[in-house]
């Protein structure tokens, strides 16, 4: 991710203590907000009725979302996309949308994926702050049609996703919450991965701006919840989303994807445990 050269370059030019947070957050955010290249691809090609949306989030900007047809369950799943895709990577080629394809049919409901600001064809930058504006607009957008329930939209993030699907849960009422390889904290993450930096992130705990901090919010989120996780994952590592599903409301579900890593799509798995997990659903979160 660059940070040992970063590190290195702290100490060579000894910059002040706004210095050192603006560049560190620089890093952070480059890293973390990787958009990949725009691949339009065709959703037909994954075999699923769509309609295509357009999306306006309370700060003005103009999102691009995919609602996919699903079978008779009466559940909308609102998917938070991972950081380093768009979401019309799901379908760029034959493959992946053979793949995605498959997923939508065995989960048999509705199914919607957006774009965060800087991703796709959207304009503007991606922050932390704006996927949970964005987010937000989604949900909206589904709760605005007449032909979804706002009581059965269930949150599904996958990845960096998943800190937008946390917080999204805290802020608005869902019928039940997924995550797929979530992590703890962005925090987190830069210490497991460059533990050296443990001792100068103790001193400026203001750092990193970006948090994500489902470790701290998890337990404040009304469940259920359900949390899977390759344990081969080589981008979370797996004690992440087991910490998580530790701290995590009842009643929860916790599915290994063995020998899985990061992007690894296990249909014989996923299929099965989101599926039971929509079904197992009370009518109304308001029943709870």
């Amino acid at each position: 991710m660059g940070f040992r050269r970063f590190v290195a370059t702290l100490g060579l030019l000894a910059l002040p203590p706004i210095g050192i947070s603006l560049a560190f957050e620089t890093l952070i955010r480059r890293n973390l907000f990787r958009t990949g290249p725009y691949q339009p691809g065709v959703p037909e090609t994954i075999g699923v009725p769509y309609e295509h949306s357009e999306i306006w989030t309370a700060d003005g900007h103009e999102l691009e979302g995919w609602l996919f047809e699903g079978g008779d369950s009466p559940h909308t799943i609102l998917f938070m996309h991972g950081t380093n895709y768009n979401a019309s990577d799901m379908w760029a080629t034959e493959e992946r949308a053979q793949r995605f394809g498959g997923f939508l049919k065995g989960l048999g409901c509705r199914f919607f994926v957006f774009d965060y600001r800087g991703y796709g064809r959207n304009a503007g930058a991606a922050t932390e702050q704006g996927t949970y504006l964005d987010a937000s607009a989604a949900l909206a957008h589904l709760h605005n049609r007449s032909d979804i329930d706002p009581m059965k939209i269930v949150f599904y993030g996958f990845s960096m996703g998943t800190g937008v699907a946390v917080e999204l849960a805290l802020r608005e009422q869902s019928a039940g919450l997924i995550l797929r390889a979530p992590f703890t904290s962005v925090k987190d993450m830069i210490i497991d991965r460059l533990p050296m930096l443990r001792g100068p992130l103790s001193v400026m705990p203001w750092l990193p701006v970006t948090r994500f901090d489902s470790a701290r919010k998890i337990s404040h989120v009304p469940g259920p919840l359900l949390v899977m996780h390759g344990d081969a994952d080589e981008t979370v590592p797996y004690w992440m989303g087991q910490r998580v599903y530790d701290l995590g409301p009842d009643p929860k579900t916790f599915v290994t994807f063995p020998n899985a890593q990061h992007q690894d799509f296990p249909l014989e798995i996923m299929v099965p445990a989101v599926r039971d997990f929509v079904d197992s659903l009370a009518p109304t979160p308001a029943s709870r």
